[in-house]
C-alpha cells in the first residue's frame, strides 16, 4: 500500500465496551453440503450458502484440505460468471458500530471481492477487492452496519479462482464513522468530515494513520489531503474528478495493523451537472433549440448565485457561429441555445463558467451536430421526457418477449392474442433477448419481422445485438453496422440496447463505448445505451444516452428503492433515468401486487421517464415469466394498467 502525503496522526482518548460478533463456521470445517442437486459442483461448508446456484455456466465450489500451515479445510471458488462465491447473513449487528471482517485467501487467478450489504439490502456498505496478492494473504476491512445487520459475501470475479479460509468478524478497536460530505464551495476539492471514536483505548496506539482507500484502484490508498481537526475527527480533501467508491481506513503506523474502517461511500465525482443537448445534437422536432442547464451537486448556500456562463458554438474552422449567455433560475443556470439559423452539419460547443470576479471555475467542450429532419425521430427532451416525432411517449416495457421467430411471423404459431393482451394491459414497448443470445435465431430478417409485428400491434421496440458481436474476442463492427443501417428507419424502433449489465466489470467500458460510437454515428435519431445494475453506470456515462438500470428487491424490501434511485441518478445525473422493475419469481417468492405498485410509484417519485418489467420469460414458461401463474399474471396486468393510467401512456 502507498502512504498518503501528508500522513495524519490523531490522538484518541475515550473507550467503550462491547461484546463480540462471530461468523458461523468461518474455519470452513465440517461435512460439505451439495447445493447442485447431487451433481457435486457446488459444495460448501455448513453455515455458508452459494451466491449463485446456476451450474450451467461452469462455476465450481469445493471443500478441500488447506495447504496453509496448521489449517484444516478451506473453500475453493472457481467461476466463469460474475457472482460465484458464498455468503452469510450476520443478523443482528449493532448499527453504526465498527467491526473488522477478515479472511485468509490464496489467489490463483482473477479477483476476489469481500463485500457486505445492509440487513434490508440496498447498496453495499463495505467492499474490498483483491486482484494482486500472492500466496496465503489475510485481508481485513472495516464494516460499519447501516442498519441492524449485514450480508457478507465472498465473491470471485469472472474466470477467477481463490481459496478462502478462516473468515472472522470482530469488534474494531476504533470506530470510523461514515464520511460526511460537506457543501461544495466552488473550490478544487470535495471535503468530507470523518469521526473517529476509540472502543478500546487501553490497547489503542497513541498514533493512528488515516487513509482513504479507493476501492476501484489497484494502487491502494487515494492520494488525498487529510487534516486533523480535533482528537476524534479528520477533514478529507478529495479531488473533484475522483470517481468510484472509497472508504476511510485507520491503521497503526508502526505495525500496519488495521484498527477500523468506515462504510463505503460513492464519490460524487464532478460537482458540475450539465445537461448538454441530447446526443450532442439539435433536432428538427425540438425546433433546433436546447436550454443547456448547469447545476451543482451539494452546493454551499449562495454558490449558484455567484456564477455566470457563456456557451459558444463554433464551426469546424474555429469561427464563431453563435454565442449565448446564461440566465439564472431558482436552482440552475440555463443557456438558451438556438440553432435554427445554423446550416446542417458539425460544430463544436464550448461552455465557460465564471464567478462574479471573473475567475473561471469550469469549462467543457463537446461536439454538436445540427441534424436534418427524420421521419422517425426519438429524442429525449430537455426535461427527460421521450418524444417520438415530437409527441411525448412514456415507455412501459417488458423484457424477453417471444424468443422464437415463429411466434412473431405470420402463420398458425403467431401469438397475436397473447401480444394484444399485453397491449391491453398497458405495455407499449417490447424487448426480446432473441437479438442478444448467441443460441437464439438472431438474424436481421427476424429483427425486421419483429419490428413489423410490433408496429402492427401497437408496440415500440428496444432492439439489441447478438452478444458474440461485441463480447467476443474481436468486435464485429460490420455486423452491428449492417443491423443499424437496416433497421434505423423503422417506425417501431424506440432505442438500441448495447449490453446487458456491463458494469459487472468496469473493464468493459472501452468495448461498450466502441459499440455506442458505431450506433450513434449511423443512427443519431434513436437513443442507445446499456442496461446497468444498480448504480453502476458512471464508468459508461459517455456510452449511454439514457440511464437505464435494473434493481429487483426481495419481497418486503421495496423500501431500498429510494436510496437505489438516489445512487443511480448520482452516477449519471445528466441523463434521463429508465427503471427495470421486478415482476418475476425469486426462489419461490413472487412480488405481490402491492409491491409492484410500490416499485413504479417510487420510481416515478424519483422522476423515472420509463419503466420496464422483467420479464415475459421468452415463451412465458419459466420462473422468470409474469405468466408463471394465472393469478400472478392478473396482478401484473393490474399494476401495469394502473401505471399506464397514471402516466397517461398511449
Amino acid at each position: 500500500m502507498i502512504k498518503l502525503a501528508p500522513a495524519v496522526i490523531l490522538v484518541l482518548l475515550a473507550a467503550l465496551a462491547h461484546g463480540d460478533a462471530t461468523v458461523n463456521n468461518g474455519s470452513m470445517e465440517g461435512q460439505a453440503i451439495d447445493h447442485s442437486d447431487g451433481k457435486g459442483l457446488l459444495l460448501v461448508p455448513p453455515g455458508w450458502l452459494p451466491v449463485n446456484i446456476n451450474t450451467g455456466r461452469g462455476d465450481r465450489l469445493s471443500v478441500e484440505q488447506s495447504d496453509r500451515p496448521d489449517a484444516g479445510q478451506c473453500l475453493r471458488v472457481k467461476t466463469f460468471g460474475s457472482d460465484a462465491g458464498v455468503y452469510q447473513s450476520l443478523i443482528p449487528l449493532e448499527k453504526g458500530r465498527t467491526y473488522l471482517v477478515s479472511a485468509w485467501v490464496k489467489r490463483i487467478s482473477g479477483r476476489l471481492t469481500i463485500e457486505a450489504y445492509p440487513a434490508a439490502w440496498g447498496p453495499a456498505c463495505m467492499r474490498v477487492y483483491d486482484g494482486e496478492s500472492t500466496g496465503w494473504t489475510r485481508l481485513t476491512v472495516g464494516l460499519t452496519p447501516v442498519d441492524g445487520g449485514a450480508h457478507v459475501y465472498l465473491v470471485a470475479a469472472p474466470e477467477a479462482e481463490f481459496l478462502i479460509d478462516d473468515v472472522q468478524i470482530r469488534p474494531a478497536r476504533l470506530q470510523v464513522g461514515k464520511p460526511e460530505l460537506l457543501p461544495f464551495d466552488l473550490g478544487q476539492t470535495w471535503q468530507y468530515l470523518v469521526s473517529l471514536t476509540p472502543t478500546d483505548a487501553a490497547e489503542l496506539p497513541l498514533a493512528v494513520r488515516v487513509q482513504v482507500m479507493a476501492i476501484d484502484s489497484p494502487s491502494g490508498p487515494r492520494d488525498v489531503t487529510i487534516a486533523a481537526m480535533e482528537p476524534t475527527s479528520a477533514l478529507l480533501d478529495i479531488p473533484l474528478n475522483a470517481a468510484g467508491e472509497f472508504y476511510v481506513q485507520a491503521t497503526d503506523p508502526a505495525t500496519g495493523e488495521i484498527l477500523g474502517g468506515s462504510p463505503t461511500v460513492v464519490s460524487p465525482g464532478s460537482p458540475w451537472v450539465v445537461r448538454f443537448p441530447h446526443k450532442d445534437s439539435l433536432y428538427a422536432s425540438l425546433g433546433y433549440r436546447w436550454p443547456l442547464r448547469i447545476s451543482l451537486k451539494n452546493a454551499a448556500p449562495g454558490a449558484l448565485g455567484q456564477l455566470q456562463a457563456t456557451c459558444a458554438v463554433t464551426r469546424e474552422d474555429g469561427s464563431v457561429a453563435g454565442e449565448f449567455q446564461s440566465v439564472s433560475t431558482a436552482d440552475a443556470l440555463e443557456i438558451p441555445i438556438d440553432g435554427s439559423e445554423l446550416a446542417h452539419g458539425l460544430y463544436r460547443l464550448r461552455l465557460m463558467v465564471q464567478v462574479e470576479d471573473g475567475r473561471q471555475v469550469f469549462e467543457a467542450e463537446r461536439p454538436l451536430r445540427v441534424l436534418p429532419p427524420s421521419e422517425n425521430e426519438v429524442v429525449c427532451a430537455p426535461n427527460g421526457d421521450t418524444l417520438v416525432n415530437g409527441q411525448r411517449f412514456f415507455p412501459i416495457g417488458l423484457y424477453w418477449v417471444l424468443a422464437n421467430p415463429a411466434h412473431w411471423k405470420p402463420g398458425p404459431d403467431r401469438k397475436t392474442e397473447d401480444m394484444l393482451d399485453l397491449r391491453r394491459a398497458g405495455f407499449n414497448t417490447l424487448h426480446t433477448y432473441a437479438f442478444e443470445h448467441n443460441d437464439a435465431p438472431d438474424t436481421d430478417e427476424n429483427a425486421q419481422a419483429y419490428l413489423d409485428m410490433a408496429r402492427e400491434l401497437g408496440f415500440m421496440v428496444m432492439m439489441g445485438f447478438r452478444r458474440e458481436w461485441y463480447q467476443g474476442a474481436e468486435l464485429n463492427a460490420t455486423a452491428i453496422e449492417q443491423r443499424v443501417t437496416r433497421l434505423r428507419d423503422h417506425p417501431a424502433l424506440l432505442c438500441w440496447t448495447l449490453w446487458d449489465e456491463p458494469d459487472c466489470d468496469p473493464g468493459n467500458a472501452p468495448r461498450v463505448q466502441a459499440v455506442y460510437d458505431i450506433v450513434n454515428r449511423l443512427d443519431p435519431y434513436h437513443p442507445a445505451m446499456p442496461v446497468f445494475m444498480t448504480g453502476g453506470g458512471r464508468p459508461f456515462r459517455e456510452a449511454a444516452d439514457i440511464n437505464l438500470f435494473d434493481c429487483y428487491p426481495a419481497n418486503g424490501a421495496a423500501g431500498i428503492l429510494p436510496g437505489v434511485f438516489e445512487r443511480t441518478i448520482a452516477a449519471i445525473p445528466d441523463k434521463p433515468m429508465w427503471y427495470v422493475a421486478r415482476a418475476y419469481q425469486q426462489g419461490t417468492s413472487l412480488p405481490s401486487e402491492e409491491e409492484m405498485f410500490e416499485y413504479w410509484r417510487l420510481a416515478l417519485e424519483a422522476d423515472a421517464k420509463a419503466i420496464f418489467w422483467y420479464s415475459y420469460g421468452g415463451d412465458a414458461k419459466g420462473w422468470d415469466s409474469i405468466r408463471i401463474t394465472p393469478e400472478h399474471y392478473a396482478s401484473v396486468k393490474r399494476a401495469v394498467h394502473a401505471l399506464a393510467d397514471w402516466v397517461g401512456a398511449e
